[in-house]
């Protein structure tokens, strides 16, 4: 039986709205099934301390390789996206991650959880969530950061509702049966994943035809070394390490590191640090759900910020980046629980902030059709300062047996994330604007109206400007 071939879909411009919306909230779900669950993860620390024997350091690798995996493998989930489709792969990675928390039911030490809710969860959480971010920047342009706020508001709500929740279990059923629970919230990914349509847009287009390889009889005799070159390329290209020659974006990576590398020591030590100061155990549970209740304020309000010629986004989340890491640093003045509960307050607004605006920075310094290259880039560096910042800060506790330094010196990587941005109005990077401006119409000028220079080599040029 002949199956008539459908033709590809009609390249279009970003909707910036439409079912667009939908994706958004499907993101939402998403978020909530990920990093809703991994923020809650402080809940299990002290019970796996003690059903493990391990050190602060020790249990505090488990969510550090959860979010380390999760954006360490973004080149390969925006691959793999690239390869065979947004769609299946948000499901696929729906189905790992459930797997992995119900297989964390059998851990027998601590190393196991490395493995089921490290790795396992941790890739089945970039699958999904890599490719809705991408999705996402993909279906909008002018409303990109009141999706984006849309779309990470599940992960406050998660957290919001997680730590109360996981706390009840535990009491009910155990480790092993939240476990078996968080695994169920984790599987309806999938569902969600099938909300996001197929979206072919001019950009899209164009890559395909220019990559297009030339038939004829060279390509006979090479075809099968064709394949395999194509093949590694298309795995590489989901690192494009050309666009770190543009400085702004490549600073701009740079500071994301920096506060991906503790900002999450906040959802790992906040409860235990409660419970170290003679807190019970639902109000310190609690504490994670005034901030992420807090959070869910501030992505919403952060929705609405304009942006400003003279504040663009890039200089909002600097902006968010440095108070953020003020916060922590003032950690551990808050000695009762009234204290702890009013620094939530704060830092929960100012997380909210800071999640969007990273997602539409990225958006907004790379074009649409380098967005999921760009996408893995960042969080491949967030992920590998991820995996160095709890662990260190774990080892700190026991060495001091507090958790005030690991605040502290949270505070000061964020802090200096935060700042590396504004480099980039210092003179060495605005001086020669105009000069390149100047030159690359020179160029235009001097070549023939049928050779253009290349991205490439404008970019090139505008980093030998402005580079330090």
């Amino acid at each position: 039986m002949l199956v008539k071939e459908q033709p590809h879909p009609r390249p279009v411009d970003p909707p910036d709205g439409g079912w667009g919306w939908v994706v958004a909230l499907a993101g939402s779900m998403v978020t909530a099934g990920t990093f809703g669950i991994s923020r809650s993860l402080g809940v299990f620390f002290v019970l796996w301390r003690e059903q493990f024997d391990a050190t602060a350091a020790e249990v505090a690798l488990v969510q550090s390789m959860l979010m380390g995996m999760t954006h360490l493998t973004a080149p390969i989930a925006s691959g793999l996206g690239r390869k065979f489709g947004f769609r299946p792969v948000i499901m696929a990675g729906g189905v790992m991650a459930a797997a992995g928390f119900c297989l964390s039911r059998f851990a027998t030490h601590i190393s196991h959880l490395y493995i089921t809710i490290g790795c396992l969860v941790g890739l089945g959480s970039s699958l999904s969530l890599t490719n809705l971010l991408i999705c996402v920047g993909r279906y909008f342009t002018t409303k990109r950061l009141k999706a984006n706020s849309l779309m990470t508001l599940g992960g406050s709500l998660g957290a919001f509702a997680f730590p109360p929740l996981f706390q009840f279990l535990i009491d009910e059923y155990g480790t092993k049966g939240a476990l078996l629970i968080a695994g169920s919230i984790a599987f309806h990914t999938t569902a969600c994943g099938a909300l996001v349509r197929p979206l072919r847009l001019r950009g899209d287009a164009k890559n395909t035809t220019d990559k297009q390889p030339d038939s004829g009889e060279s390509g006979l005799v090479g075809e099968q070394g064709r394949r395999t070159c194509n093949a590694r390329k298309s795995f590489l290209s989901a690192l494009d390490l050309n666009l770190l020659r543009e400085p702004s974006f490549a600073i701009f990576v740079i500071s994301t590191g920096f506060l991906a590398s503790n900002r999450q020591a906040t959802s790992i030590y906040l409860v235990p640090r409660a419970k170290l100061l003679g807190i019970e155990d639902y109000p310190a549970a609690f504490l994670m759900s005034i901030l992420g209740i807090v959070d869910l304020v501030g992505r919403m309000l952060i929705g609405l910020l304009p942006e400003w010629k003279n504040f663009r986004r890039i200089d909002q989340y600097a902006t968010v980046g440095v108070l953020t890491g003020g916060m922590m640093m003032v950690m551990p003045l808050a000695t009762s629980y009234e204290g702890m509960v009013a620094w939530s307050v704060v830092f929960g607004l100012l997380s909210g902030g800071y999640v969007p605006l990273t997602v539409t920075t990225t958006a907004d310094l790379v074009e649409t059709s380098k967005l999921p290259e760009a996408m893995g880039i960042r969080l491949f560096v967030q992920g590998i300062a991820t995996l160095v910042g709890p662990p260190v800060s774990g080892a700190l506790r026991d060495v001091t047996g507090s958790y005030d330094g690991t605040f502290l010196l949270g505070g000061a990587c964020v802090l200096f994330g935060g700042l590396m941005p504004f480099l980039l109005r210092m003179r060495v990077f605005t001086r020669k604007k105009a000069d390149v401006i100047v030159a690359a119409d020179v160029v235009d000028l001097a070549e023939p109206d049928d050779v253009k220079p290349g991205s490439s080599e404008l970019t090139w040029f505008i980093t030998k400007e402005t580079s330090v």
